[in-house]
């Protein structure tokens, strides 16, 4: 009996159109476990928002009055705040913790509405501070032929005064009004912080701040008396 050798080939039965490339069944596999992890991680992320929604300052009000909550609010994440950066000085030996980002840390989360609140006024603020007292201390240093220091005298207090008063003003010129900049400035004029390194670290420390921003919380600023 003749068959047809065409025929044959073309089988559904015959053993050539059993073998399945390897290179097909890795990328199948592949497929599969790509396909499996996106779910997984969606719902990782959805989980996360879930949780990051609910402890938001507005879902928070919602279960106690409003002092109660942004009390607690406050102090959690000014003090977690002031740890992470705390951390980091410890871990990389730099002096990143300076007085002034205690109330940024403050009024970053009891009022994050608040234009002092703005990431603008305190990075901006700040460097503004920092830059007007090494400007101040560069000067008296320079006039009283030596470093100053907080036993320098009469010298150390012109060059707070100085420093404040450049400060102000150019907080309020460059509309980025940030209290606590004020004390960047006194920390640097007074010679507090004695070496570029650390005038440089307090002001890579600023950035920091914002790590832990405030979540959005409606039309309105916190703590109201």
């Amino acid at each position: 009996m003749n068959r047809d050798p065409l025929n044959h080939a073309a089988s559904p039965t015959s053993g050539a159109a059993l073998i399945e490339a390897p290179g097909d069944a890795d990328s199948a596999t592949q497929s599969k476990s790509s396909s499996d992890s996106e779910p997984l991680r969606g719902n990782r992320l959805n989980r996360w928002s879930v949780w990051r929604a609910r402890l938001s300052i507005p879902s928070l009000l919602a279960h106690g009055d409003e002092k109660s909550v942004v009390s607690v609010f406050t102090a959690v994440n000014g003090g977690l705040t002031i740890l992470i950066i705390s951390l980091l000085a410890w871990l990389c030996d730099l002096p990143l913790l300076f007085a002034a980002l205690g109330p940024t840390s403050f009024i970053l989360h009891s009022a994050p509405l608040s234009i002092q609140a703005a990431p603008r006024s305190i990075i901006l603020g700040h460097f503004i501070g920092i830059a007007c007292g090494v400007g101040s201390l560069l000067v008296f240093s320079f006039l009283g032929g030596e470093t100053i220091t907080l036993q320098s005298g009469g010298a150390a207090l012109c060059s707070a005064s100085l420093a404040l008063a450049a400060t102000c003003y150019f907080l309020v010129r460059c509309s980025c009004p940030h209290a606590p900049a004020c004390a960047s400035a006194l920390v640097v004029a007074l010679g507090a912080a004695s070496t570029w390194t650390a005038v440089l670290c307090m002001a890579a420390a600023t950035p920091l701040m914002l790590k832990n921003r405030a979540c959005r919380s409606g039309s309105r600023s916190f703590f109201v008396a």
